[in-house]
């Protein structure tokens, strides 16, 4: 920031503003990039991480102070919460676009996969003694993940996307509410609606969790009726939840519809494109690249790239809806955030940040602390082409 930076209280920021220039703080650090909106959210994560001024640049000044806020007496002009949940949770997204990866953010994410596992858990010690009441837990889980989102959006869906070793149920729920969420947002979804995607994905496979281990996987050597019954857990996960007041009637439709296929080939009713809920559209993408990613009893787990290219062949022959596919591409790049790629160059890196615009060009990370971004052609390791370079 130049020297004739100007520092602000962050008390003085008004809701909806933003600065077209990056925000420090007054050691020079990023604290936020350009055009981030001003949100409750991003000044709550301001304040939890004790910063009380910032560094702006002169001419951003009255756009961020917006001749509204005085100071710390705000409340009556905040905006209510019922508000911030209709807006687009994508406007709340902190721009990091800029910034290496936080280690003490990582350290945060993967207590809360833990943490988020060992609920979920409880509820299915609940469902197997009929004692679940009520899913507030996990409805809270949902705005947990998203605040997650909010704080570095590349960074949760880079490691909650990434395959987990001997990964069950409850893990596999949990990395489906956060990327879910994440295309939610992608694609324009209130917080609310956003909220209501991570619920589904939480939800979903609560039926599986009351069942016999030997039904929570399909097999191809199961009968007729033992492919009913498991294909019949959809529906069990709905009547699990049904008449909680957490769940809303738009969760409890999409959570019977998550593995139905967009071309009309999947189960339990076999539904086709619009008649399928948009949250359960989301959710079967979701679900689809972290199956590829994750080994199974028939199959290694896939390469982050080659499940990508996967599901574009797949929804090329109509079997995932189009908008939603986009979305996911952008979320997650060509090149999927977590993964490793070699260059022609022999260096390894790690995607860390989706590019600005498009999806062929993400920010790739060195062990070295450098960074760069990919161009031309890369592979993911063990498919190193040489025609693959960086910049």
């Amino acid at each position: 920031m130049p020297r004739n930076s100007v520092s602000l209280s962050i008390d003085d920021l008004a809701i909806g503003s933003s600065s077209s220039r990056p925000i420090l703080d007054q050691a020079d650090v990023l604290l936020l990039g350009a055009n981030t909106r001003i949100t409750d959210h991003v000044l709550g994560g301001l304040r939890e991480r004790g910063i009380t001024h910032i560094e702006v640049d002169p001419r951003d000044v009255k756009a961020l102070k917006g001749g509204k806020r005085t100071g710390a007496k705000v409340a009556e002009k905040r905006i209510s919460k019922a508000e911030i949940l209709k807006r687009p949770l994508k406007e709340s997204l902190i721009d990091r676009h800029d910034e290496p990866l936080d280690p003490q953010r990582a350290h945060t994410l993967r207590s809360v996969l833990a943490s988020s596992s060992q609920q979920i858990e409880s509820v299915r010690k609940k469902l197997n003694n009929q004692t679940l009441r009520d899913v507030s837990d996990l409805a809270g889980l949902s705005e947990t993940h998203a605040e997650l989102l909010i704080d570095d959006c590349d960074h949760a869906v880079g490691l909650f996307g990434s395959a987990v070793e001997g990964e069950g149920l409850s893990q596999h729920s949990i990395r489906m509410s956060v990327l879910g969420m994440a295309v939610a947002a992608e694609m324009g979804f209130s917080s609310l609606k956003s909220f209501e995607v991570g619920l589904t994905g939480l939800l979903h496979d609560v039926g599986l969790m009351g069942m016999s281990s030997s039904l929570r996987q399909p097999f191809d050597w199961m009968t007729d009726n033992e492919r009913w019954e498991y294909q019949k857990h959809p529906l069990v996960a709905a009547a699990c939840v049904k008449n909680m007041m957490e769940v809303s009637p738009n969760v409890s439709l999409a959570m019977t519809q998550v593995h139905e296929q967009y071309n009309g080939m999947g189960y339990p009713r076999g539904l086709q494109k619009s008649r399928i809920h948009p949250y359960a559209r989301i959710l079967n993408v979701v679900d689809s690249y972290l199956q590829l990613t994750s080994p199974s009893h028939r199959r290694p787990a896939l390469v982050p790239h080659d499940a990508m290219a996967f599901l574009l062949h797949q929804a090329a022959k109509g079997m995932y809806d189009p908008e939603v596919m986009r979305a996911f591409l952008k979320t997650e790049t060509l090149f999927p955030l977590g993964s490793q790629v070699e260059l022609s160059s022999g260096e390894v890196g790690t995607i860390i940040r989706r590019p600005r615009n498009g999806y062929s060009a993400p920010v790739i990370s060195y062990a070295d602390g450098g960074r760069s971004r990919l161009s031309g052609r890369s592979l993911p390791v063990g498919l190193m082409s040489s025609g693959w370079t960086a910049k």
